[in-house]
C-alpha cells in the first residue's frame, strides 16, 4: 500500500491529503481544563540491567507507537482477522515525514491519551506535534502487545538500552517506504 514520492497516500479508495491538528481531536470530557492527557500519570523506572536489553517492560509502547515498515499493517490486520481497510480505520494514524526532500507517509497505531481514549481520529493524516506527544499505543495492553508477532518495524527492532543511532529512527523507516514506492513504479 506504498505510493510513489511526492503524491498523497492512498487509502479507502481516496487519497487522504487533510492534515488534523490537535485542536480538531475529538474531545475528552474526563478532561479538564488544566489537565494534559497526553502525559502519563508516572514517570518509568531505571532499566533493572541494561545489559538485558529489551525485557517488554513496555515503557516504550506507554510513550509513542513505532512506525510500521511497506507490507506489515497489512499482516497485523490479518493477525486479527481484519481487511486491511477495516484495521487503518480502527487503529492507525498516517504519520508524514520529509526526508530526503520527499513528504513520506506511513502507517502508525493511534496514541491513546491517559484516559484511553484515542489522541486523534484513526485512519487520518495527523501532524507534526501529534508526533512529539506521548501516548500508550492502542496495541499495547497490560499484558503486552495485542499484535506482538506482527508488531511495527520500529517496535520489532527498537531496544531501550541502545544507542539511538542503533535503534531505527524514523528517518530509516520513510526510506523503506521511499525504497518500497520505487519498487512499484512500472
Amino acid at each position: 500500500m506504498s505510493q510513489p514520492p511526492g503524491r498523497p497516500l492512498r487509502i479507502f479508495g481516496r487519497e487522504e491529503a487533510a492534515t488534523r491538528k490537535i485542536a480538531d481531536a475529538e474531545p475528552n470530557a474526563a478532561q479538564g481544563p488544566d489537565t494534559n492527557p497526553y502525559w502519563l500519570d508516572e514517570e518509568p523506572q531505571e532499566h533493572p540491567n541494561p545489559e538485558l536489553g529489551c525485557i517488554r517492560r513496555g515503557i516504550c509502547c506507554r510513550s509513542s507507537p513505532g512506525w510500521f515498515a511497506p507490507g506489515e499493517a497489512e499482516a497485523a490486520a490479518e493477525q486479527l482477522g481484519m481487511a486491511p481497510d477495516a484495521f487503518v480505520r480502527k487503529f492507525l494514524v498516517v504519520d508524514q515525514l520529509e526526508v530526503d526532500g520527499v513528504a513520506v507517509q506511513v502507517f502508525a497505531p493511534v496514541k491513546l491519551d491517559r484516559f484511553g481514549a484515542r489522541a486523534m481520529p484513526t485512519g487520518r493524516q495527523v501532524d507534526g506535534l501529534y508526533r512529539a506527544l506521548r501516548g500508550v499505543c492502542v496495541f499495547f495492553t497490560g499484558d503486552g502487545c495485542r499484535i506482538y508477532a506482527a508488531r511495527p518495524y520500529e517496535c520489532a527492532r527498537y531496544v531501550c538500552t541502545n544507542a539511538p543511532a542503533d535503534n531505527p529512527s524514523h528517518e530509516d523507516i520513510a526510506r523503506l517506504w521511499v525504497q518500497a514506492a520505487a519498487a512499484d513504479d512500472p
